[in-house]
């Protein structure tokens, strides 16, 4: 199926074609084809549920900083079957994680820090 197919049925599905696919779609189909591809391999029945599932990417997004892809997810989470709730508290899971990770990544810089005199 060509990339044009996968959008259009993307379309048909409800589901909005990003941007930055797009974009990448005009540079180098192979690349985008393979994403698609990617994502299809991820997000197939598998052990865990799509609501879960998309809660865990928009939680990914939310953490890596990526306001397109929050966007985005946090819309495919609600088509999921995820309440407001659900998708709340993920984005506050995903901003705790990686407010843990700043510290932790400080810590070396915080210890030296700590040795210096007042």
């Amino acid at each position: 199926m060509s990339l044009k197919e996968r959008f259009e049925a993307m379309k048909k599905q409800g589901k909005e074609i990003p941007r930055p696919l797009e974009v990448l779609g005009s540079l180098d189909e192979k690349s985008a084809l393979a994403h698609l591809d990617g994502r299809a391999a991820v997000f197939a029945e598998g052990a865990l549920p799509m609501k879960y599932k998309a809660l865990i990417v928009l939680g990914a997004a939310v953490a890596l900083d990526a306001p397109k892809c929050i966007q985005e997810n946090v819309k495919n989470s609600k088509m999921s079957g995820a309440s407001k709730e659900e998708i709340m508290e993920t984005i506050a899971l995903a901003k705790f994680s990686k407010s843990a990770t700043v510290i932790s990544n400080s810590a070396e810089a915080l210890e030296w820090l700590a040795s210096q005199p007042k």
